[in-house]
């Protein structure tokens, strides 16, 4: 069936079987997609869209723990930022009103909540801001924000700790002193969800994606039909070794051909012809320069399998 979020069905996990303080952390990941109804007017590109994707978390903690499983999901969401190229980003903490008690029923939880992490942010070295009055009706938040290319802030995911649902779902357990306590609750989803995520992927790069990241990492022009034969067995090849790769057959001129591969930006054009052919070579071109370099198509094949382990930018190769 279709599900809003994953939060209830997580939660049902946990309370399946009982839980002593000697099992915490649990930790409960799902890579899935969510749906919410949209009014047709909200939905914008992938900005906002009705089927939502996420590598979605919850960490069930006691209250010791809090902190530090707080800062290793932080860094998590800073790691991956940082993999994907993002660095204009900050992060926004959402708190409670000055009364409390209309985000829960026990407002002397909210101090002890938001202090802990307020120190977890602060160990992570991130700038962030603070927010009174936004924070999640079940505990504090934080918000990875970024600007988008018209310069206006956007929120590309969220880090939660949850002070009310381990209660309503009746969640708990079993305490050094013997006694039932209900745990704490982080809210994790590194990436927000996955189409919002391309959508500033998108603006970021410009389209340009390096290597690793584009749908199509490298598309071989032949000069002439006759060289067709040996542009399909070098993508062959580049195919066994798991990139993604295209030969442009089509009767296009060639110079049309290169002009399309950097209109739709493809990071590496490889151009065939008699002399490549013959010395098992290729020409090879990065998107953004018009220079050529003239390589064996081992060397080529070497170096564009390391770029794309090492995740490298094709700006700073």
């Amino acid at each position: 069936y279709l599900k809003p979020m994953n939060c209830p069905h997580h939660h049902m996990i946990y309370k399946a079987v009982p839980r002593s303080y000697r099992d915490l952390p649990v930790r409960f990941a799902e890579y899935g997609t969510c749906y919410r109804y949209e009014q047709s007017g909200e939905l914008a590109g992938l900005l906002r869209v009705r089927a939502l994707t996420m590598n979605d978390a919850h960490i069930y903690c006691t209250p010791e723990q809090v902190k530090e499983e707080f800062i290793r999901v932080m860094r998590l969401h800073i790691d991956y930022y940082k993999l994907f190229g993002l660095q204009d980003f900050w992060m926004r903490l959402s708190l409670a009103e000055e009364d409390a008690t209309k985000f829960v029923d026990d407002p002397e939880v909210w101090p002890r909540a938001e202090a802990l992490v307020m120190e977890a942010m602060d160990e992570v070295e991130i700038p962030y801001e603070s927010v009174r009055g936004e924070a999640a009706f079940y505990g504090p938040k934080i918000d990875f924000q970024v600007s988008n290319v018209v310069g206006r802030e956007e929120t590309a995911s969220t880090n939660q700790l949850d002070l009310v649902m381990a209660g309503r779902f009746g969640l708990a357990y079993k305490g050094a002193d013997g006694q039932d306590h209900a745990p704490m609750i982080i809210h994790r989803a590194p990436l927000g969800t996955h189409e919002r995520f391309c959508a500033f992927l998108i603006e970021h790069y410009g389209g340009a994606f390096p290597t690793w990241l584009a749908p199509v990492q490298v598309r071989i022009i032949p000069v002439a039909p006759t060289f067709s034969e040996y542009a399909h067995q070098l993508r062959g090849e580049l195919h066994r070794n798991f990139l993604r790769i295209e030969v442009d057959d089509s009767h296009d001129s060639f110079g049309k051909k290169i002009r399309n591969g950097a209109t739709v930006k493809i990071p590496n054009l490889l151009i065939v012809g008699s002399e490549e052919q013959s010395n098992q070579a290729v020409t090879w071109q990065r998107y953004g320069s018009k220079a050529r370099e003239a390589v064996a198509f081992a060397e080529f094949q070497s170096r564009i399998l390391e770029e794309n382990r090492n995740r490298a930018d094709w700006r700073n190769v």
